[in-house]
């Protein structure tokens, strides 16, 4: 069972998310400022933050789903949360602590441009074999207009069709190659010499979790 949050400690003290034995490497301030693009003041206020939504420390699938759920509450956000979670749980372990938050984040946030697109890229290949088809940015989209729900202004709810006929035009916009499949090249060279999208991802980037 993983243990509630026992502690926050100022400057150089450990973060304590888990006992020694399941934290593999104990983060302190220190750490996290060197391996992230957050100061001590912003680190302290995001984990305070992050205590108040899970004070165990960790947070599982089903949990951040009923996070989000809050947030989204005409909408259903199973689908895209779990392709979130995928991102979050870098480690594979079924849950995500702070320490993957927070390096989430400083990409998200503070990243570079090309960091930003690296993430973006990882989070629409759900497969993980490093590219995406006209059906991956289907199931993206509609993970998207199923979060939304009915605030997503749109009278009717939105139609398979719909969301196909969507997708073969943002796949066709990236498959500059006409080969079924983008790679991360692919995708950066596009997003790169358009400016719109460039600001999309900014806006996506900063509002994805």
């Amino acid at each position: 069972m993983m243990k509630r949050l026992q502690r926050y400690k100022n400057d150089d003290e450990s973060i304590s998310v888990f006992p020694a034995e399941i934290r593999k490497v104990p983060k302190s301030l220190e750490d996290i400022v060197r391996t992230t693009k957050f100061n001590k003041s912003e680190i302290r206020l995001l984990y305070k933050g992050f205590k108040q939504e899970c004070p165990h420390g960790a947070v599982t699938e089903r949990e951040f789903q009923t996070i989000y759920s809050h947030f989204f509450p005409h909408g259903n956000c199973q689908s895209y949360t779990s392709f979130l979670f995928r991102i979050l749980d870098r480690r594979k372990r079924m849950y995500f602590t702070f320490e993957d938050y927070i390096q989430t984040l400083s990409v998200l946030i503070r990243g570079s441009m090309k960091e930003k697109l690296q993430w973006v890229f990882r989070f629409y290949d759900i497969s993980d074999d490093g590219r995406l088809t006209k059906q991956t940015i289907e199931k993206m989209l509609r993970s998207l207009y199923d979060l939304l729900g009915s605030n997503n202004n749109i009278h009717q709810p939105v139609s398979d069709d719909t969301v196909e006929k969507h997708s073969a035009i943002v796949f066709e916009k990236l498959d500059c190659q006409r080969t079924g499949s983008i790679n991360f090249d692919d995708f950066e060279k596009y997003c790169l010499r358009d400016e719109q999208l460039i600001n999309t991802i900014n806006l996506l980037s900063s509002t994805a979790i």
